[in-house]
């Protein structure tokens, strides 16, 4: 039975030939800050290799606001007939701006009528003024653990890095937290960073600029 086209499915990485889409929380943030939009290369020769790139995209100068791009597919996809008759679909087709803004509206949606908590909601991010302070005095950022012994787990670092040249960067101060109290993904699951350090100074910005709370779905 042909699996349905358009949905979030946690396996669609796996045929590149079948219009599936990653659950919101799997999408990684670009530079600005958001989660981004899944796209598929249109140039005949190279047609539909997947990419996930910056979501604001300007259609008059037909550029995005950051040049945040990130490979799904490592070669070009190789059509299997059965799959494509079944699925009436020769290639990915890239998901529309419409098509994003709809499935970010729909997680927001979710996240409102659950009421979720940010400490129970293992994707969520804690308001600027509920997170702690480091020993340097700087609220603190949130990180997800790249361990395989606690794979996912939300913990809240000093946010001033002194060498930006390692997967995980020195930082001024020693201080951790651990936000959640048991492992959340399992190995050999990619761990997609909830916070960057660009977003993380963003957020600090607009709270020094009294907009409120920091509380934001991403």
């Amino acid at each position: 039975m042909a699996r349905r086209l358009g949905v979030e499915d946690p396996n669609w990485r796996s045929d590149p030939c079948v219009y599936l889409l990653p659950p919101w929380c799997q999408r990684p943030l670009c530079l600005c800050g958001d989660r981004c939009q899944l796209m598929a290369l249109r140039n005949p020769y190279i047609r539909g290799r997947r990419f996930f790139r910056c979501p604001n995209y300007d259609r008059e100068t037909r550029t995005t606001a950051c040049a945040y791009i990130e490979w799904v597919d490592t070669g070009y996809p190789v059509l299997d007939l059965t799959t494509c008759l079944q699925e009436g679909r020769w290639y990915f087709a890239s998901e529309s701006t419409e098509q994003y803004l709809q499935r970010k509206a729909a997680y927001e949606r979710q996240c409102r009528e659950q009421q979720c908590d940010w400490r129970v909601l293992t994707t969520a991010l804690p308001p600027w003024e509920a997170r702690p302070r480091c020993r340097c005095g700087d609220r603190c950022q949130v990180l997800r653990s790249i361990k395989p012994t606690t794979l996912g787990r939300r913990f809240f670092v000093c946010p001033n890095i002194l060498d930006d040249d390692f997967m995980e960067p020195p930082r001024r101060c020693q201080y951790k937290e651990w936000i959640d109290t048991r492992r959340v993904l399992t190995p050999p699951s990619r761990v997609v960073q909830l916070e960057l350090p660009e977003q993380y100074r963003v957020t600090k910005a607009r709270f020094e600029r009294g907009e409120g709370s920091s509380r934001r779905v991403r």
